[in-house]
């Protein structure tokens, strides 16, 4: 799919901004490859899949930290790419 359709789903179904929904929709096409099945499925039938890394996992990011489906994927993301500071951040709150 491309960036510009990725965008419109992020504005019309999850309230992105525009600013949001651009900068986000380009993270997630360059999602580690082993969560981009995930994004694929999701933007297929909006299945969300539970997946964990280093602790941290959809469900409970969706849940607690009001995460969308996309910004939990691009957290693990993070988590998988940069670990220690990823981490951190979220264990703290950071967004």
């Amino acid at each position: 799919m491309k960036q510009k359709d990725i965008r419109k789903i992020l504005i019309k179904e999850l309230d992105y901004t525009e600013y949001e929904a651009e900068v986000t929709a380009k993270d997630l096409l360059e999602l580690d490859y082993r969560l981009l099945p995930y994004f694929e499925k999701w933007l297929k039938d909006r299945a969300i899949s539970e997946l964990e890394v280093r602790g941290f996992c959809v469900s409970k990011m969706m849940k607690e930290e009001g995460f969308t489906y996309p910004a939990s994927l691009l957290a693990l993301d993070w988590l998988i790419r940069e670990p220690e500071t990823a981490k951190e951040a979220l264990s703290s709150g950071i967004r």
